[in-house]
Parts: C-alpha cells; structure tokens; sequence
C-alpha cells in the first residue's frame, strides 16, 4: 500500500557546471562536472517524500531507451512503487540539459518525449484506492494531461475523500490561468513559485494572489518565495509568512520540489500548515547543499533536526 501517489513529469537530467556564460566562438569550454541525475517535478518530490520515510507510487510515462532504463532503475534503488509508470516503445524518455552556474542558479534545455504524450489514460486508477494523497507535477509541460486531464484525475481523487495537490512548472505557452483553471475546485493545495503564481493571477502580492486563487476554488495555497521562504493560506483562516532557513547554495535545481515534498510529508504526519511549511524550508534548504533535483534531500530525522536548530 503506498502513502502518496505522485503522477506527471520525470526526467533524466544531465547537469553541467559551472556554465557561467555559453560562447560558440570557442569550440571547447573545460567545466568541473557532467553527470546524469533524474529529475522532473514529479518524480522530485516522489523521491523526497521516499527518503522522508514515505512509502509513494508514482504515474508517468517513459520510453524504452537508457534513460528510461536509468530512471527505472533511480525508482528501484529509492524504493518507489512503479506500477503505474508506462514504457512505450519508439518514444525518447524526457531528457534535460541542466546548465548550473557559480551561484547555484540554473537554465534548462528540455527535451519533451514521452512527458509530452502522457494521458489520462495511462494511469493506474488502483493506485488512487491506495493513497492518502494524489499529487500531479511538472503541470505545463504534459500537454496531453494538463487541465482537463488532471482535473479528472483531482475530481476521481477527492471524490474518493483522498487530498490533491499540484505543482506547476513554467509555462512556455503562455496560458497560464487557462490551462489549469480546471483543476482549481478540486485541489486541496497548491504551490506555485511567486513567478508563477505571479502569471496566474496577474497579481504581485502573495496575500492578493493566494485569496484571488482560493475564490477561483482552491482550498489551501502554499506560494514559494525563494529565498524569502513561503507565504501560505489556509482555507479557513488568515495567510501567514514562514521564512527560508539558511543554506549554502549550490544548485537550486528542484529546490521548489523539496518543499513540495516536506510539506506534503507534514501533511502525512497530521501537523498544522505552519509546521508543515517550517518542516518545508528545512528540507528545501537541505536539498540545495548539492548538486542534482534530489541530491541533498535529507532524511526526515535529518530535516526535523536542522528546523529544530533554526
């Protein structure tokens, strides 16, 4: 029986660092570090909320080649449920080049695949029997289910009395608030960057933002600032800010999936959303120490110490 069932975006990611800046004029450019990591919202947070001590099933769809053979086997060696994830022939496995520079911040080079002809219908509808959480990530980058497709699967999920949540990625189609708009009666929670909630709601505020999506028919908003931490609004009572805990940055890629993952594994864990949001930073802060979407994702007696020390 799994906890959490995380459906959406994976990837293989093949990080460079430092890339400071791209010159084609010279042919050849030494770097420190090329090496493959896996990647993608989704399986971000699936492998988070593993190593937090969870027990999750994830829903994707990947291709038959040997990125698909490497994240199989990431799923495998973190003790991931694969019985919902798909492997098509004559398809490429999402694949992504991850530009890292000095500071930590990144650039992504994306390459779709088989992110981009995931459906509705390649889920595992059992698995949703199981969870106590259904959660959909990298939303905007899964063409063929992004919003009426997850907002059947939210719809199936909360019918069933089980939590939803949804991260987004960012939008290159510009259709923001369109696109997701679906979703938004049948989401427990929802954390999008303040950039991207920004686009959403075509507010600047976070309190504007987060009560604006809450009328849209979201139930609790949990908005990512960063390094100014979170703001979040329950659906009951008044929105409240919880600063970043600090952290040497070394790669900021998945920093945004970290917090996904502590604060759904607060949730697990019956805390109150400021809890789950404290808890949250810590992981986040963890997880950028290292390179790679999940390379510094701690344990949960690791995470729950440094928020203590904090």
């Amino acid at each position: 029986m799994i906890e959490v069932l995380c459906a959406g975006q994976l990837a293989a990611d093949i990080l460079v660092r430092p890339v400071d800046r791209l010159d084609f004029v010279n042919d050849t450019q030494r770097v420190e570090c090329i090496e493959i990591k896996n990647g993608g919202d989704s399986l971000n947070v699936a492998v988070g909320l593993q190593k937090l001590g969870h027990r999750v099933g994830f829903a994707g769809k990947i291709g038959d080649d040997l990125q698909g053979d490497f994240l199989v086997e990431t799923m495998d060696q973190a003790g991931i449920d694969r019985r919902g994830l798909v492997r098509a022939a004559n398809i490429s496995t999402c694949t992504v080049i991850v530009m890292i520079n000095s500071s930590g911040e990144r650039t992504f080079f994306y390459l779709g695949g088989a992110n981009d002809r995931f459906t509705l219908e390649d889920i595992n509808w059992s698995l949703i029997d199981e969870a106590a959480v259904v959660h959909v990530g990298g939303t905007y980058l899964l063409p063929q289910f992004d919003g009426h497709g997850a907002a059947e699967l939210f719809r199936e999920a909360r019918s069933a009395g089980k939590l939803t949540s949804m991260d987004v990625t960012w939008d290159t189609r510009g259709r923001w608030r369109e696109t997701i708009e679906p979703c938004f009666p049948h989401l427990s929670f929802f954390f999008p960057s303040y950039k991207e909630a920004e686009k959403i709601t075509g507010k600047r505020n976070p309190e504007e933002m987060a009560v604006l999506l809450q009328d849209w028919g979201v139930q609790n908003v949990a908005i990512k600032l960063g390094a100014e931490g979170c703001y979040v609004k329950p659906a009951a009572s008044a929105g409240f800010s919880v600063p970043a805990s600090a952290a040497t940055v070394v790669d900021t890629t998945g920093a945004g999936d970290s917090f996904v993952a502590g604060f759904l594994s607060g949730l697990l864990r019956g805390w109150d959303l400021g809890e789950c949001a404290g808890f949250a930073c810590a992981v986040a802060a963890l997880n950028i120490q290292s390179v790679g979407a999940t390379g510094g994702m701690p344990t949960f007696e690791q995470a729950n110490n440094f928020k203590n020390r904090g």
